[in-house]
């Protein structure tokens, strides 16, 4: 949503126009990538008694609005505490998204006066309406930067093979080979999962396999990191390189707490939400 510069029949708080003095509408951002997601934090800072008022008392809100103009993709955020955090899937975006900031009424105003109007409104009061713009903040443009080795690096040292040994349980993942990581599932699951994995459970089918492996393997990762033989694996490196790529050291990961499941999650972009919303759209189909 481009912001225009334009006339207004009531006062609008912003940095490109004068209709108030001595008050600003500024935003301070923090977004970044991290494996197949962009983070973001949006911290306001308004000064202006009458809007942080009309906020207090629940008539006006901050909002948020993320567009990416190549993929359509558009969200609106809206709150009533300084702070907003949002998190996009990267695979919804390309190239950049533009971020505009807004403080917007949810209730009528009548007769909104503000000490700091431009001595041109002075006496004179408004009256507004619900969804009616009252501030425009700090407006950003922000490049994407999506790897594409993180998307091509993972599946190519992850091998899902069919276990012949029918004593064998459902999933298995081993880790002495130099090039791949490999995990083996039994004939029957082998089956279900390239069948269904193809059709409409796609996600779901990828969560039930490739998240347990990979905790096993990160894992195992943990505990051998000081054996120069295991930490010379082309995998091992490979999945190093990625984690580290992403802000993540494997020396500051603990096989005693819950860190190891974060990062997994982080990796597949949240996959067990994936896979109830898959399953949900499904149930609603049927």
């Amino acid at each position: 949503m481009r912001v225009k510069n334009r006339l207004s029949p009531y006062p609008i708080l912003n940095d490109f126009g004068d209709d108030y003095i001595d008050s600003s509408f500024e935003v301070r951002y923090e977004v970044n990538t991290q494996f197949t997601e962009i983070y973001g934090k949006l911290i306001f800072e308004l000064k202006n008694d009458e809007i942080k008022k009309l906020i207090d008392e629940k008539k006006a809100v901050y909002s948020v609005h993320i567009e990416c103009p190549y993929t359509c993709y558009r969200e609106v955020l809206i709150s009533e505490d300084e702070e907003i955090e949002f998190k996009i899937n990267a695979s919804l975006l390309s190239k950049n998204i533009e971020i505009r900031t807004f403080i917007i009424l949810t209730k009528r105003v009548i007769g909104f006066q503000s000490k700091s109007f431009h001595p041109d409104y002075h006496g004179q009061s408004f009256d507004l309406e619900p969804h009616q713009i009252i501030a425009i903040g700090t407006a950003k443009d922000y490049k994407i930067q999506k790897d594409d080795k993180d998307f091509e690096s993972l599946p190519s040292i992850i091998k899902i093979v069919k276990l012949e040994d029918k004593h064998k349980e459902s999933l298995s993942v081993n880790t002495d080979n130099d090039e791949y990581v490999i995990v083996g599932l039994s004939s029957e699951i082998y089956e279900l999962y390239a069948k269904l994995g193809k059709n409409a459970f796609k996600s779901t089918s990828f969560s039930l396999v490739l998240l347990p492996a990979l905790m096993v393997v990160i894992q195992r990762m943990c505990i051998g990191k000081d054996d120069d033989v295991f930490t010379s694996l082309h995998w091992y490196k490979v999945i190093e390189s990625l984690l580290n790529r992403n802000g993540f050291d494997i020396a500051d990961l603990s096989i005693e707490d819950d860190s190891l499941l974060s990062v997994c999650q982080s990796v597949f972009a949240d996959p067990i939400a994936r896979s109830f919303k898959e399953l949900e759209n499904w149930s609603e189909r049927v």
